[in-house]
């Protein structure tokens, strides 16, 4: 009889995919620190470490590859196709710039793959472990923030990109866009995203985090939401808690436990709107919502809705191929231009996408992302229904940077990817399997076989 947990998972849970999950916490870590290698550690490299999480990509996919969980479904197959097609049409009908097309296929293509290799190997007790991680992270990060808003535009905490001086978005009063660790805000503000979804999960399902973490993360999150200067950051933030409010309207027995929590919170969110900073903070909050910066409607709505149908413009005036993969992203037309970075084609993604692939390619490229996005939501919904709300509130925090978000700007790529693979590796099913009272959460077992079955295969 087996005696030791340990030996438990030694006979039960043999895992095989150890290396790639373990690739795939350093993807995290160097999604999240990233930035800091540019602007401050290693300033000199801060082009070359535009790539640094691909060649972790290429492993965890020859990893998968190797143990056969690379997945072959629909989704990857799609994106396998459509990024070779529009590679060969750059090369043949665009610029014919080489090294440019092939840093616009990675761009569009390498990464999204990644998401259903996360879903093959992470079981829901990873994801949980990657999001006690991203609320551990949230304290320092949001000391981090402060000092950023706190000092001046020219300070070393604000430099930008190779350690430029004044390299960071201004929002007035004197005051930058603090952009953490990151190398610009909009990484800030899918990174408080992900973090207050998170935290939303923690305050639905107790058991899974100390308290001490919940309420040590929550005032963290606020505090980086007032001082971020970001109507982007609020804007995502107040789609996670609608998300909760509709599971809390879907399933009341979630009302008592969160309105639990708000009240012990109360003290800390006290604390926190006493400090002379969070006035300040709500002061530029304010200005940003108010006329100088375009109110709601102009600021916000009018905004993303006028990305969305500006890909249906640039349609109008685009070659029927496009004019090549890459060119309309910053690095490619630094490449071109000897360095000078721009946006050559458009600012926004949908005419970026529609103007290097053309109208054909580059709307069926976004059409794939939509789809995927509109995939996760059903996947997360099912779950719910049995049970799990995670991916529900995981996917309100990356379904518009999938959806829209600039996959030409590293860390919104990386977001983008990371949360929707967080979010469909938590609609795994989990089967709990008992050993002298002792629970163990292995994987999700193949289609068709049983707990018994899979022991037996397994040589307990």
């Amino acid at each position: 009889m087996i005696a030791q947990n340990s030996e438990v998972e030694a006979s039960l849970l043999p895992d095989p995919y150890k290396w790639i999950k373990r690739l795939i916490w350093l993807y995290f870590f160097l999604l999240i620190y990233e930035g800091a290698l540019r602007k401050w550690i290693v300033p000199g490299l801060a082009n070359p470490l535009l790539i640094i999480r691909d060649p972790v990509v290429i492993l965890i996919y020859m990893l998968a590859l190797s143990k056969g969980v690379f997945p072959q479904d629909n989704f990857v197959v799609w994106i396998i196709g459509l990024g070779l097609l529009s590679f060969l049409l750059s090369l043949v009908t665009g610029l014919g710039n080489f090294v440019v097309s092939v840093y616009g296929w990675r761009t569009d293509f390498l990464h999204p793959p990644l998401i259903f290799v996360m879903q093959r190997v992470l079981t829901p007790k990873d994801v949980r472990a990657l999001c006690k991680w991203l609320l551990i992270t949230a304290v320092p990060m949001a000391f981090l923030v402060l000092t950023q808003f706190r000092s001046a535009p020219t300070a070393w905490v604000n430099v930008g990109v190779g350690g430029s001086e004044g390299g960071q978005l201004d929002v007035g009063f004197g005051k930058i866009r603090p952009p953490g660790t990151f190398s610009f805000t909009n990484g800030l503000a899918n990174y408080v995203s992900l973090v207050a979804a998170c935290m939303l999960y923690a305050v639905l399902d107790k058991k899974y985090y100390p308290k001490w973490l919940m309420f040590s993360a929550a005032p963290a999150i606020i505090l980086m939401i007032i001082v971020s200067g970001s109507r982007a950051t609020v804007a995502a933030v107040v789609i996670s808690v609608a998300m909760l409010a509709l599971i809390c309207i879907r399933r009341p027995a979630y009302i008592g436990g969160s309105f639990k929590f708000v009240f012990l919170a109360l003290p800390g969110l006290w604390l926190v709107m006493s400090l002379s900073v969070f006035q300040e903070g709500t002061t530029v909050l304010t200005s940003r919502f108010g006329e100088s910066g375009g109110g709601v409607q102009h600021g916000i709505i009018d905004r993303t809705l006028g990305d969305y149908l500006e890909g249906f413009r640039a349609a109008e005036d685009t070659p029927f191929f496009g004019y090549g993969l890459g060119i309309g992203t910053n690095a490619g037309a630094g490449l071109l231009q000897g360095g000078e970075r721009s946006f050559l084609l458009a600012e926004g993604e949908w005419a970026r996408v529609v103007k290097e692939g053309g109208p054909i390619l580059g709307f069926a490229f976004l059409f794939l992302r939509v789809a995927i996005g509109l995939y996760l939501l059903l996947a997360s919904y099912n779950a719910f229904n049995r049970q799990n709300p995670l991916g529900l509130l995981v996917w309100s925090s990356c379904f518009l940077v999938l959806v829209s978000g600039q996959f030409g700007q590293p860390t919104a790529l990386g977001f983008a990817v990371y949360g929707s693979g967080l979010c469909l590796a938590a609609t795994n099913d989990v089967v709990e399997v008992e050993v002298e009272n002792l629970l163990v959460e292995p994987r999700r077992l193949p289609r068709g076989r049983s707990v018994f079955a899979e022991l037996l295969h397994r040589g307990a």
